[in-house]
């Protein structure tokens, strides 16, 4: 041991730090394991409501009315994201839809084709709950704001799970991991995706690989979780799977190179996961139906992690002075991972602290960091960006990259280092630092954590509070369509601009509020004819009993002043609608 580590293991013995020792000696004393995990959810509560008023909890309030805003709410953004007013379109249909197999795809929401809802984001198992509810009591109520509550209650609390299994039982270790889960910047920055708040899956991915190398599970335990936690991630979205699926792998991985099993009895557990994780995935309908023709969507590179992003103080509380985005393409506002303060400051003590035992630690878990390596690799994508500047660039095969498109945010696909570095690094401490230092190192660095993200954390609480306008009268659309069997909107979502997304948005909204078919849908998989649908629209035969919705500025080519011969037509803002016979017809 070197001199200046030997004298971070001494405890604190300075005149000064006498008064601190009964606190450092209460936090760092061992506790039972029920009282760490209610330590969390305390934590997580206290949290929750700082961030978060009751109405927008409980799925009512000025927010769940029009829910959309800015997606980075700073005065240079002009994106108006409406991802979750997607997500209450998807699910008011799925609430409408007979219950049948594939389970979340809706017949009435882009016809004639039909949409799985899966593809809106509505958060499958939040969707199922809400729909169980309904059909038991008759009332349809909105899960979104107690599903996000959930997701900062359960990663509080996976985290501290993962600080029991590796030995950690102290209240210290409760509060660093709880605080350091919840304040994370990756976490804070996704809300305008509510699915993707579901961070606790890798949290939870990670405490099931610590206990498969604690070998504190039994095969059938071990198998029975991983399903379970698969089919979960399944359940959420298929980003959040494909994390805890390389989890999945490493543990697997790890276990054949440790317990040097035969290839029958390495493929057997994975087999029987991956079957349950396939029955339903097929049942739900992430596949056939309403899907689209190809799984993937292109663009991977664009939607990519800047390698300054893990460290430059984007969004940072600390340094207003960068708050800007580092991004080299736009589309790395996806790759949003700065660690915060003072995860950064923690990794740092660890690693001082810990460096001569540092290399067996990588050896005994070396599967697991090839696991991070390669996701970090996936995330940077096959364009390297360094700030501004492109300093790195590999062509796909076109084959290949079809197939990384089908994840083509891959910016997210740090998040796992992310919760490693954070979690792994608090562990390290704690076991290294001396009593009393341990206090003082864990409580600064949540310190600097919630400081540093407090202005992600205080953007949650003013888009959540705000009350936005509709661009169109809700009410007055609804009764136009409750005079018609069906709404066909021209063109369609998926084929106009994004001039008139938000009112697509409304109308879809409107239409599935009233029950009625509608061949509008906001799902980037879908493969929709667009020339098809606006001969049909545009020439003809009309039907007096669907009400037509044009819209003029998404530079379609209806002509000027054109109107459907046979029909009865009144001008909006971003169009015109037509509904019946024209006069004397």
């Amino acid at each position: 041991m070197s001199s200046s580590t030997a004298s971070a293991a001494r405890p604190i013995q300075d005149r000064w730090a006498k008064p601190f020792a009964p606190i450092a000696a209460f936090l760092e004393r061992e506790r039972s394991a029920p009282l760490l995990v209610a330590c969390a959810l305390a934590i997580a509560g206290a949290y929750i409501l700082l961030t978060f008023n009751i109405d927008f909890l409980v799925g009512s309030g000025a927010f769940w009315a029009n829910p959309r805003g800015p997606w980075l709410m700073d005065p240079h953004d002009s994106i108006d994201s409406a991802d979750i007013l997607d997500m209450q379109v998807g699910y008011t249909a799925f609430l409408h839809a007979p219950w049948g197999l594939p389970l979340f795809f809706v017949p009435d929401l882009g016809t004639p084709t039909g949409t799985s809802v899966i593809l809106l984001d509505v958060i499958p198992i939040v969707a199922f709950a809400g729909k169980l509810f309904a059909s038991a009591t008759g009332v349809q109520v909105n899960p979104y704001g107690v599903w996000i509550a959930a997701c900062f209650i359960l990663s509080a609390v996976f985290a501290v799970l993962l600080m029991i299994q590796f030995g950690q039982r102290s209240l210290l270790a409760a509060f660093g991991a709880s605080i350091l889960a919840i304040s994370m910047p990756a976490l804070l920055h996704r809300f305008g995706h509510i699915a993707l708040l579901g961070q606790f899956l890798v949290i939870g991915a990670l405490w099931l690989y610590s206990r498969d190398a604690h070998g504190t599970s039994t095969p059938w335990r071990r198998n029975a979780w991983w399903a379970a936690w698969l089919c979960l991630a399944v359940m959420v979205h298929a980003y959040l799977f494909a994390m805890a699926a390389a989890l999945y792998a490493a543990t697997v991985l790890r276990r054949i190179n440790t317990q040097h099993l035969s290839m029958r009895g390495a493929l057997r557990e994975p087999f029987l996961v991956a079957c349950s994780v396939m029955t339903v995935m097929v049942a739900a309908g992430y596949f056939g139906q309403g899907t689209g023709t190809s799984a993937s969507s292109g663009g991977y590179g664009y939607y990519s992690m800047n390698l300054l992003s893990p460290l430059w103080p984007q969004r940072s509380g600390l340094f207003p002075g960068f708050h800007d985005l580092v991004t080299g393409l736009d589309g790395q506002y996806e790759g949003f991972n700065y660690l915060g303060a003072g995860v950064l400051l923690l990794a740092a003590i660890a690693a001082w602290t810990s460096w001569g035992s540092l290399r067996p630690i990588i050896h005994r878990h070396l599967v697991l960091v090839v696991a991070f390596v390669y996701l970090t690799l996936f995330a940077i994508s096959n364009v390297w960006f360094l700030g501004a500047h492109q300093v790195f660039y590999v062509p796909l095969p076109a084959a290949l990259d079809s197939l990384a498109g089908i994840f083509r945010s891959s910016g997210r696909m740090f998040w796992p280092c992310a919760y490693a570095v954070a979690l792994f690094s608090l562990v390290l401490a704690l076991r290294r630092l001396a009593p009393g230092w341990k206090t003082v190192a864990v409580l600064g660095c949540c310190l600097l954590q919630l400081i540093d993200s407090n202005p992600l954390r205080t953007r949650i609480t003013t888009l959540t509070q705000r009350q936005v306008p509709t661009q169109l009268d809700r009410p007055q659309w609804e009764a136009r369509m409750l005079r018609a069997d069906r709404v066909q909107v021209e063109p369609s979502f998926m084929c106009g601009s994004l001039a008139s997304h938000v009112e697509q948005l409304e109308i879809q909204r409107a239409a599935v509020g009233t029950r009625r078919p509608t061949n509008a849908v906001y799902n980037p998989r879908l493969q929709v004819d667009c020339a098809a649908s606006e001969a049909a629209a545009t020439q003809g035969p009309w039907d007096d009993h669907t009400l037509y919705v044009f819209f003029q500025d998404t530079g379609v080519t209806v002509p000027a002043g054109w109107r459907p011969p046979e029909l009865a037509c009144e001008p909006f803002d971003r169009g015109f609608w037509c509904l019946g016979l024209a006069h004397g017809e």
